[in-house]
């Protein structure tokens, strides 16, 4: 009686840290969010930067990058992460644009 007692100590002790575990955000670099998104449009983006530490909970993101296009535009662009883990531009807001590359060539 008392062993089974202890098991299911043990077991509800588990659970209850992977639920804080499950709960806490995690914390994303914004150089490795950029390389994704850079991986998957290489037609149209040269560079991209974005915010340094992205904190992921479990409804998602939200984050913002500047993102260099190769027609030489340069934007603030918004946005969001899913639960999926899947990352969508924020289309809530417009994307800032700031300045043209100087170099003529690009």
């Amino acid at each position: 009686m008392l062993r089974s007692l202890a098991v299911l100590a043990f077991i509800a002790v588990v659970a209850a840290g992977a639920l804080y575990a499950a709960q806490r955000k995690t914390l994303a670099r914004g150089s490795v969010l950029a390389a994704d998104i850079v991986a998957a449009n290489p037609a149209t983006l040269r560079a991209m930067q974005c915010d340094d530490h992205v904190e992921i909970g479990v409804s998602g993101a939200a984050f913002s990058c500047r993102a260099e296009f190769k027609n030489g535009l340069v934007e603030q662009v918004r946005f969001t992460m899913d639960s999926e883990g899947d990352i969508h531009p924020d289309t809530s807001t417009p994307a800032e644009s700031h300045e043209r590359s100087a170099d003529p060539w690009e």
